[in-house]
C-alpha cells in the first residue's frame, strides 16, 4: 500500500504539468491576434502627410505662372520688322496673345539705325544677317535665325526671256535702307559678269559705282540715288511693292517670303537653269515670280567678294560684304521674347523659309 501513493503523486504532477504545457500553447495562439490588428491600423507615414500638401499647392503655382505669362504677352509689342518678315512677325505676336499695330514694316538698316540712336524697340527682325554683329552690339535678350530664302523678280507679265528683264522698267528697295536693294545691285553685276543679262547698266545711272576688284567688287551706293525711266527707286520693300501693284514699274526684286506673305500660295509653272518660275495671283491681278537658282539666288554665299559701301558724302560710312540671305529676329523685352518663343514653334517652311 505505500508503493501506490508515489504512482498517484506522479500521475498528478505529469497531468499538472501537461496542463500548463496546454495553457502555455492556448495563450500563445490566442494572444497575438489583438496585436496583429492593431498593427494594420496604424497611422501612414509623416511623408504621405507631405505628399499631399505638395498636391494640394501645385494647382495654386500654376495658376500663378500662367497669370505671370498671360500678363507679359498682352498689349501692344513694338516692332522694327523687315517687310519679308513682316506676316510671320505678325503671325506669332497674334499667336503669343499681342497686339500688332506697333509692328512696323521698315527696311532693316533703317531699324537697326533707329535703334542705333537710342529708340530700342521690343522686337526686331532682319533679312541681313550681315547685320547680326551691330545687333549683338546691343544686348538683345534672344537672338533667333529663322533660316535661308532666294532672291526672286516679280514682274506683272511673263518674262520671255532673261534679257527681256533689262527692258522692263525695275522697282529698286532703297540699298540704303533695304538689303534688297544692295543684293539686287550685287545679282546685276554677277548676272552681267556671267554673261545672263545686263540690268547693272541700268542701276548705273541711278549714280550707283561698280569698280572690281581681283576678287569681286566694290559697289558704291550714295546717300540719295536718282530714279530714272527703268529704275524706280522705293524706300523699302514694301513701298517697292506697291510702285509695281500700281503698275509705275514692270517688275520688282523681292525675296521668296516675302512675295508668300503678299501672294499667298504660288503655282509652279516652269524652271530653267537660271530661275523657277511661279504664278500668284492678288486682288484679280496675276504675278509671275522668277525666283534665282545658284549664286544669283544667295542662299549660299557668292563665289566673290562683294562689299556694299554706303556713303556719306565724300566719305564711307559702312562697308558692308555681302553674303547669303539668313533671316533673324532678336528680343529686347518680354514682350519680344513672346514672339520669339511663338516663332520657334511656326512651321518655317510653310512661309518661304530653308533650313
Amino acid at each position: 500500500m505505500a508503493r501506490a501513493r508515489p504512482r498517484g503523486l506522479v500521475r498528478w504532477v505529469a497531468a499538472a504539468a501537461v496542463a500548463v504545457v496546454l495553457a502555455a500553447v492556448l495563450a500563445l495562439i490566442f494572444g497575438n491576434p489583438p496585436l496583429r490588428a492593431a498593427t494594420s491600423t496604424t497611422t501612414p507615414p509623416a511623408t504621405s502627410a507631405s505628399q499631399t500638401t505638395t498636391t494640394a499647392t501645385t494647382p495654386t503655382s500654376t495658376t500663378s505662372v500662367a497669370a505671370t505669362s498671360s500678363a507679359k504677352c498682352s498689349g501692344d509689342v513694338l516692332g522694327y520688322i523687315a517687310p519679308t518678315l513682316i506676316k510671320i512677325t505678325r503671325d506669332a505676336a497674334r499667336q503669343a496673345g499681342l497686339s500688332t499695330g506697333a509692328i512696323q514694316s521698315i527696311g532693316s538698316v533703317e531699324g537697326l539705325r533707329r535703334m542705333q540712336q537710342g529708340a530700342v524697340p521690343d522686337i526686331y527682325g532682319s533679312v541681313d544677317v550681315e547685320l547680326l554683329p551691330d545687333i549683338e552690339k546691343l544686348k538683345p535678350r534672344q537672338i533667333f535665325v529663322l533660316g535661308g530664302f532666294s532672291l526672286g523678280v516679280v514682274c506683272r507679265k511673263p518674262l520671255n526671256s532673261p534679257d527681256d528683264l533689262a527692258a522692263r522698267t525695275l522697282a529698286l528697295a532703297d540699298p540704303n535702307k533695304a538689303p534688297t536693294g544692295y543684293r539686287a545691285l550685287a545679282a546685276a553685276w554677277m548676272l552681267k559678269k556671267d554673261g545672263v543679262v545686263d540690268v547693272m547698266t541700268l542701276f548705273e545711272k541711278t549714280g550707283v559705282k561698280y569698280v572690281e576688284t581681283p576678287r569681286g567688287v566694290n559697289i558704291t551706293i550714295s546717300t540719295a540715288l536718282t530714279p530714272t525711266e527703268k529704275v524706280q527707286i522705293a524706300a523699302n520693300l514694301d513701298a517697292s511693292w506697291s510702285v509695281l501693284e500700281s503698275g509705275a514699274a514692270d517688275c520688282a526684286f523681292a525675296y521668296f517670303p516675302f512675295v508668300i506673305a503678299k501672294l499667298g500660295l504660288l503655282e509652279k509653272i516652269g524652271e530653267t537653269d537660271l530661275w523657277t518660275i511661279y504664278k500668284g495671283a492678288k486682288e484679280g491681278r496675276e504675278y509671275y515670280a522668277y525666283f534665282f537658282k545658284g549664286p544669283y539666288s544667295f542662299v549660299q554665299y557668292p563665289p566673290y567678294e562683294i562689299y556694299a559701301l554706303f556713303m556719306q558724302g565724300d566719305k564711307v560710312a559702312k562697308a558692308l560684304r555681302v553674303g547669303r540671305f539668313a533671316a533673324f529676329v532678336a528680343s529686347f523685352s518680354e514682350k519680344g521674347d513672346c514672339v520669339v518663343d511663338a516663332l520657334k514653334k511656326k512651321d518655317l517652311a510653310a512661309y518661304g523659309f530653308i533650313r
